[in-house]
């Protein structure tokens, strides 16, 4: 059993942890696009490329500084709450929760370099094309082996993912590799489908809000996808736990009038004839099933198979409810020595590992979305600064602010039906090898995904609706 939550808390790493790159990665690009006609400007007049870096660095990893103490205070904070959370059977000591000092160092130092290369790689243009950034030339276009990207991922699991439940510890690292891939390729092929949706939003746009919508996805299809793409990867992770959230009736293993015995494969049949003996007078029907090998053989004895033999399960199903089952157990007493018949009600550790299971879903499910809805509003927030002299424009050419808002909108709403639903199916396509059947929980998980998804953007499009009419409300031009 320890195992087992190894390899939940393993998986849980790689759904939170790679969202949370890509965040890091998003929230290194704010207001991009002002830093990046600064930068040129600076280029323009005679600055060196490794000044622009300098100072571009310096920046970014003061600021990532502060946010990592802010955040390791913030957990520390938490970690009383944290403590109340039962998993096993129980809850934590706080120094459980503590990492070590090292690790914790780590951390501290980790995220200034994550957030320092993540703003180097977007100076590119910058160093290499100043003039180009300073007229706001529009860059190249997406290509489409983006796609083809996620689609050799979505192949190669197919291919491989019908075996990994059998495979054990090398099953769980193959899943995992393949996870952080489908992650870092939904990432990478997300601008690409936003501009793809831009095209075909702006082919069938009737009215302007719509074609506003159309023109700046495919204008900026990044600066779109980075607003969207928490929520889109929230709908991997909640597809993915949707298949792993399982009814009681997938965990309990059988029927609770099913009595059981485990006992070695060379005694299995003497045994089973003990038990329709003693239940001679019950109608019940006594069963063996075989046990199997490591390697997935069939054991029948000792040469039944290459690995290590287990015990035998002698099954006794007893019609007449439960005080038959009951009869039964007390007749069964002494079939097999130091052993008493058992139901699979009898054995809580598999509704325990369910409650654990909803318990584990439910926390990476809230990290998610806790991390998807700040991404939202920050990178909301920061396309309308981006864009304000562009809004200015408008406004002066008499477009109504209800129009602006209204085609701000639908350029987050447009992108996030789409990706999120394909990361949604995505996640589920990657939880089938392991799924143990959907019940209420994880319909539930769906419903809930959708529904907080959706208000989380609308709730992060409120926020900003104030900022565009601030930007807006004098529209004269002036320097940036």
């Amino acid at each position: 059993m320890p195992q087992v939550y190894q390899m939940l808390a393993a998986v849980a790493s790689v759904l939170m942890v790679v969202p949370l790159l890509v965040f890091g990665g998003a929230a290194a690009r704010l207001t991009v696009a002002r830093r990046d006609r600064r930068l040129a400007a600076l280029r323009l007049v005679g600055a060196t490329p490794g000044q622009v870096v300098a100072v571009t660095v310096a920046e970014a990893v003061l600021t990532a500084v502060a946010g990592a103490v802010a955040g390791a205070l913030l957990y520390a904070a938490s970690v009383p709450v944290l403590a109340r959370i039962a998993v096993g059977g129980g809850g934590w000591f706080a120094g459980d929760l503590w990492p070590d000092a090292l690790w914790l160092a780590g951390v501290l130092g980790a995220v200034p370099v994550l957030v320092g290369i993540s703003a180097v790689v977007g100076l590119r243009r910058v160093v290499v094309s100043p003039l180009g950034v300073a007229r706001r030339e529009t860059p190249p276009a997406l290509r489409a082996v983006r796609g083809l990207l996620l689609v050799v991922v979505l192949a190669g699991f197919g291919a491989v993912g019908g075996g990994l439940a059998g495979m054990g510890r090398a099953g769980l690292v193959v899943l995992l590799v393949f996870v952080a891939l489908a992650f870092l390729a939904i990432n990478l092929v997300g601008p690409w489908v936003v501009a793809l949706i831009g095209r075909l939003t702006v082919a069938t746009a009737r009215r302007p809000a719509r074609l506003l919508a159309g023109r700046r996805l495919l204008d900026d299809p990044r600066a779109a996808w980075r607003t969207v793409a928490g929520v889109a990867l929230t709908g991997f992770v909640a597809g993915f736990l949707c298949l792993l959230n399982p009814s009681p009736a997938a965990l309990d293993g059988g029927p609770p009038d099913r009595l059981e015995l485990a006992v070695p494969p060379d005694r299995s049949a003497a045994v089973a004839a003990r038990v329709r003996e003693r239940l001679a007078g019950m109608s019940a029907q006594v069963t063996v099933r075989h046990a199997e090998t490591s390697d997935g053989g069939t054991d029948g004895g000792p040469n039944g198979g290459d690995g290590p033999a287990r015990d035998d399960v002698v099954a006794a199903e007893v019609p007449g409810g439960a005080a038959a089952v009951d009869r039964a157990r007390t007749a069964l007493t002494g079939v097999v020595p130091g052993q008493h018949a058992t139901t699979p009600a009898d054995d809580p550790t598999a509704r325990r590992l369910l409650a654990d299971l909803r318990t584990g879903a439910l926390a990476v499910l809230t990290v998610s979305f806790l991390v998807a809805m700040t991404s939202a509003g920050i990178t909301g927030a920061s396309a309308v600064l981006d864009r304000r002299q562009t809004y200015a424009m408008l406004r002066l050419a008499g477009t109504p602010l209800r129009v602006l808002d209204r085609a701000r909108r639908q350029e987050t709403l447009i992108p996030l039906v789409v990706m999120g639903g394909g990361s949604l199916l995505t996640g589920m396509f990657f939880a089938l090898p392991f799924a143990m059947g959907v019940g209420t929980a994880g319909l539930l998980t769906l419903l809930a995904f959708a529904a907080l998804g959706f208000a989380g953007i609308f709730g992060a499009s409120a926020l900003s609706r104030p900022l565009l009419r601030s930007v807006t409300a004098d529209p004269a031009p002036r320097p940036d």
